[in-house]
């Protein structure tokens, strides 16, 4: 399965997707799962599920990027929402609770608040090590030869804020059509990431909204 585990809505506050564009425009694309995941709140997972229900093409996993007191972590099949400003590891042990998965998401870029630019080292359950908006940088790099180090699950992630750079980077897995199956296939380690560059434009176009919306 083809799967873009980190996408952004209008529910994040800084992303101009709506759900229901996200959601046909990863059918037309051709991705097999996608997981919306939000800042510090499970609506736009929530609002998919219930529009959309389950789909023949296209999963949709639960989730969320949780804020921890440390860094971000992606949370990938949960139902509950994880409360914001906890510690790296209480949040981890949530999201466990529920059946999920924490993924460390953009994992040392500082200035997105990448959780091992801050702590040397977190139990996460798998690892961002291809982001799109970093592909060519140092983090993506540091983040694929600490998860191989440590055998850890690799994701490759769009983290995309515009509709345009859903699925640029991916990731591949061994799996049945449903969320269960997902989360499984990635614990095992039977991940591939591969993907591309979200596009310069892309990247400018969100930090100029983002300076709008300051004003």
């Amino acid at each position: 399965m083809i799967i873009d585990p980190h996408i952004h809505s209008t529910y994040s506050g800084d992303s101009t997707a709506t759900v229901k564009d996200i959601v046909k425009h990863s059918r037309k694309i051709g991705l097999d799962a996608i997981a919306i995941a939000d800042h510090n709140t499970l609506k736009g997972s929530e609002v998919a599920l219930k529009e959309f229900g389950k789909m023949d093409d296209l999963v949709i996993i639960p989730a969320m990027e949780v804020s921890t007191s440390k860094g971000h972590i992606v949370a990938l099949g949960i139902s509950e929402e994880i409360p914001k400003g906890i510690s790296p590891e209480e949040t981890v042990e949530l999201i466990r609770v529920q059946g999920g998965i924490a993924v460390a998401a953009h994992p040392f870029v500082s200035y997105r608040e990448g959780l091992f630019t801050n702590v040397k080292f977190v139990d996460v359950d798998a690892m961002e090590t291809l982001n799109s908006r970093y592909i060519f940088g140092y983090s993506n790099w540091r983040a694929k030869n600490m998860a191989n180090e440590r055998n850890i699950p690799q994701i490759g992630a769009s983290d995309a804020h515009f509709l345009g750079a859903i699925g640029s980077c991916v990731t591949e897995v061994e799996a049945d059509f449903s969320v269960d199956s997902i989360i499984k296939g990635i614990l095992s380690g039977k991940t591939n990431v591969f993907g591309d560059r979200t596009p310069l434009p892309l990247i400018l176009k969100e930090v100029i909204n983002k300076k709008i919306r300051r004003i």
